[in-house]
């Protein structure tokens, strides 16, 4: 999905919320963009009738972000540097819930749902490496460069905690930061090969540096976003 169709997709999310308030009675919403580790998108969240305890509220919150960045200098893979591109996109749902309702802490929250999302990362190592590969030394002098291709989609459960965007009856703009992480139900796909001229590597070197970038990658992510929405 490129950079386009997720401008697309945030526009219809915000298309068909305000559609969706002008026929609802009595609920509050609000719609917003979103910037963060996973990329910019917006956001649609419902504020609910039912609650947990006296003056708490809950919200339901929908999400979509993406993105889709070449020719990256900073990746790093199992501690080395590699250029690459990065295509990422995600959709989220789940239930805010605000427990507190004093003056300074009533818009402190807590986040929890599932999140789908379907990451896309393409690298090569950014010089000749000078380094021991999957048990093998190689120098500069060897010409040796990694190339690194790594798909996942999955579902993920996430917890998150922040502060902002309350519902509250005036309305209008309301700030939002939030800080979580996921755990997805499948590991990346790790793709690894090698521009060897001098044939240095083997099958098991890669494999065995294959292996480590996997480990790198970890099970569990977290996240960082900040946002500004309209409530009506």
């Amino acid at each position: 999905m490129t950079s386009k169709a997720y401008v697309r997709l945030a526009g219809s999310v915000l298309a068909a919320s305000f559609l969706t308030a002008s026929f609802a009675h009595g609920a509050d919403y609000s719609v917003g963009g979103r910037l963060g580790t996973q990329g910019i998108g917006a956001s649609l969240t419902q504020k609910q009738d039912w609650s947990l305890t006296d003056g708490d509220q809950l919200q339901l919150r929908f999400l979509v972000v993406g993105l889709d960045v070449n020719d990256i200098d900073d990746l790093e893979l199992n501690g080395r540097d590699y250029k690459g591109d990065i295509s990422s996109y995600s959709l989220q749902g789940g239930v805010d819930w605000y427990p507190f309702s004093g003056r300074y802490t009533d818009n402190f929250f807590f986040s929890t749902g599932l999140t789908y999302f379907d990451n896309d990362i393409n690298g090569t190592s950014k010089d000749y490496l000078s380094a021991n590969i999957g048990g093998t030394s190689v120098t500069s002098a060897d010409r040796v460069k990694l190339n690194a291709d790594i798909e996942q989609s999955s579902l993920a459960p996430y917890l998150s905690m922040g502060w902002g965007n309350r519902i509250r009856e005036e309305g209008g703009l309301s700030f939002q930061a939030e800080l979580g992480f996921m755990a997805p139900f499948s590991d990346a796909d790790v793709k690894l090969t090698a521009t060897d001229p001098g044939s240095r590597l083997s099958a098991q070197n890669l494999e065995r540096e294959r292996q480590r970038i996997e480990d790198d990658l970890g099970d569990i992510y977290g996240f960082l976003s900040v946002a500004v929405t309209y409530q009506f």
